[in-house]
């Protein structure tokens, strides 16, 4: 990928997290950005100073790893603790990227990485949310005006609760980054047209863990099933940010292929096993899967560019053995 393209890339998917992060802003206070700062420049400072003991210099393809830290915390809910945030980014990088060789060598999305340990950590406070929108003060909210999370609800067999116009616009007991499923839609849509996330992996994973919730739901209220499936459990967040980034997805095919992978695990892990937040758990452990499909796309690319090399060779040259039949 060319060094245009990357930073194309890195512009497009910071001004969509910016759009999300506005919307929770706009419901939650100056909390969220203070959140935001710290993920971002927690993030970018253990990166430089891992670049710093490999001996090698961070460049402006390296401000990816604040974008991977915003990810995370756009993960976590409203009401987590600066010192859970800052452990999770600091564990993201260095674990999630810098032990496998940085940037240079992608296996498993930082932020991904960065939330299971936070929810091993410390999983009550990461799956309890607040009851309703409101400016949150900075040291969060006790535990008694906190309560289980949308995807929790979801995922018990409950339904969904409220309105469908709540839905798409927001709810409050969500993660930071997945309050509206119209506002994640659009995201969806200008970086898959914009090539800044695969198409390959998007389309194939949202319709088909969408039908299934459907099935699911024994063909019961489609629509909300169907929205119910991209909103809760972070599904549409996570395929977008994590599964669907250009740096870990599969190309073409094999991105498709690894998108229905993905939808099938994530609806045995969410309706059998109710395991909430399985998509994002799922960039982990299917990264081999996807390491695996990338690596078989580029052994296929060599064979075509040999035979089209030949082919060429005998058009130049009708006299050699090449273009005999």
């Amino acid at each position: 990928m060319s060094e245009q393209s990357q930073n194309r890339i890195l512009f497009d998917r910071a001004c969509a997290l910016l759009a999300i992060l506005t919307a929770a802003a706009y419901g939650y206070g100056i909390r969220i950005w203070l959140l935001a700062g710290t993920a971002a420049g927690v993030s970018l400072l253990t990166e430089w100073t891992c670049l710093y003991l490999r001996r090698k210099h961070f460049t402006r393809q390296h401000l990816d790893a604040g974008l991977s830290g915003i990810i995370l915390m756009m993960l976590m809910p409203p009401t987590v603790s600066f010192s859970l945030l800052i452990m999770s980014c600091i564990f993201a990088i260095i674990i999630g990227r810098q032990l496998f060789g940085g940037k240079e060598n992608p296996v498993i999305h930082p932020a991904a990485a960065g939330y299971c340990f936070a929810v091993l950590c410390q999983r009550g406070e990461m799956m309890q949310f607040p009851k309703e929108f409101g400016s949150l003060p900075l040291s969060g909210l006790a535990a008694e005006q906190l309560c289980d999370g949308v995807s929790t609800v979801w995922n018990r067999g409950g339904g969904l609760s409220g309105y469908l116009t709540d839905w798409l616009i927001g709810l409050p007991n969500q993660p930071v980054g997945t309050g509206s499923v119209v506002l994640l839609a659009v995201a969806a849509l200008v970086l898959v047209c914009r090539r800044s996330a695969s198409g390959w992996v998007v389309l194939p994973a949202v319709s088909f863990a969408m039908f299934c919730s459907v099935l699911f739901g024994r063909f019961q209220h489609p629509a909300a099933q169907m929205i119910g499936c991209c909103l809760t459990n972070q599904m549409l967040f996570a395929v977008l940010f994590l599964h669907a980034d250009p740096d870990y997805a599969p190309p073409q095919l094999a991105g498709s292929l690894y998108g229905i992978i993905l939808a099938g695990t994530v609806i045995v892990l969410t309706r059998m096993l109710r395991v909430t937040d399985a998509p994002v758990t799922a960039a982990v452990i299917l990264s081999p899967a996807a390491i695996a499909l990338r690596e078989l796309m580029q052994l296929a690319e060599p064979v075509s560019e040999e035979k089209g090399g030949g082919d060429r060779n005998a058009e130049k040259h009708p006299g050699s053995t090449a273009a005999l039949p």
